[in-house]
């Protein structure tokens, strides 16, 4: 299985240009963000030899793409391709503390799902391109086709970033067309970047019942083994280095605005994080005890 792909989707350049511009932070350069996803990488090849770094501008060509030549409404799920289409469905995988899935629901800063989708049905529309960043497994995807069918909108068209043959297989029927811009007939597995970096926007699970807390996949706040197939004998120190990542990051960002990142700074908390207070203090001072929070 080890010579099976073991694919990211980089997308934290992406959701940080955002975020930095409404807290009036500066974003670093790409170059910063080309070596720092180069470290990620050469880790990642030590735990997985064929590992794949897929850049959020070859997801976001593909995505942009399709959705100006469907000639149908487009609606994404996924918050980073939103701005390619014509509507946006904020919806999320709820887990608990023991990181145990708790159902399919709104995103903290959006409607309910039935909310969202009534909005949608005053529109009249009768079908859509529906985007997300990538196709796994297919359920979450299929889940939401349904969702739409409940309300009398059809999906001929599904585009994603990335799928695999499995996932496709799921949702591909012939009325259906699924296009991704690489697809792969067995992978290990396929995450965002987003997911092992603390304070990222939408990084990690969403914790049920809060308003914006996150479970990254590292140790202590997530499960890298279960959630991300990193091996069991490494994913502490995999942890370890995923925060120094962070730290790494963030002081950047503090180094490039010439001013210190708050707690108060960070939308995507993690549980335990102070609402004030230096964070980049609060990032030192996490210490690796397995199962903490989960």
């Amino acid at each position: 299985m080890k010579n099976f792909p073991y694919v990211v989707s980089a997308d934290i350049y992406l959701l940080l240009e955002k975020w930095t511009k409404q807290k009036n932070f500066v974003l670093p350069e790409k170059e910063f963000f080309k070596k720092l996803r180069k470290e990620f990488s050469n880790k990642m090849f030590k735990i997985f030899p064929s590992f794949e770094l897929i850049s959020d501008e070859e997801i976001s060509k593909h995505i942009k793409e399709i959705t100006f030549n469907s000639n149908i409404y487009s609606v994404s799920i996924d918050p980073i391709y939103s701005s390619y289409c014509n509507f946006y469905i904020g919806l999320t995988r709820k887990v608990d503390l023991k990181g145990e899935y708790r159902g399919l629901q709104h995103r903290f800063s959006n409607n309910s799902l039935q909310k969202q989708l009534n909005q949608l049905k005053t529109y009249n529309i009768k079908e859509i391109c529906l985007v997300d960043d990538v196709i796994f497994s297919g359920v979450l995807m299929e889940k939401v086709i349904k969702l739409f069918s409940h309300i009398g909108i059809n999906v001929p068209i599904v585009c994603a970033g990335i799928g695999t043959q499995k996932g496709i297989s799921r949702i591909l029927d012939n009325k259906r067309i699924v296009t991704c811009r690489k697809i792969y007939n067995e992978i290990i597995d396929e995450v965002c970047e987003r997911d092992f970096y603390l304070g990222i926007p939408y990084s990690g699970r969403s914790l049920i019942g809060t308003e914006n807390i996150g479970l990254p996949y590292v140790i202590p706040f997530g499960k890298p083994m279960e959630w991300a197939s990193i091996p069991s004998e490494v994913q502490k120190d995999f942890s370890k280095f995923c925060i120094n990542q962070t730290i790494i990051l963030f002081e950047e960002i503090q180094k490039k605005s010439k001013r210190k990142i708050s707690c108060a700074d960070i939308e995507r908390k993690v549980p335990g994080q102070p609402e004030t207070g230096d964070y980049l203090e609060f990032l030192k001072s996490i210490t690796l005890k397995e199962n903490v929070y989960v």
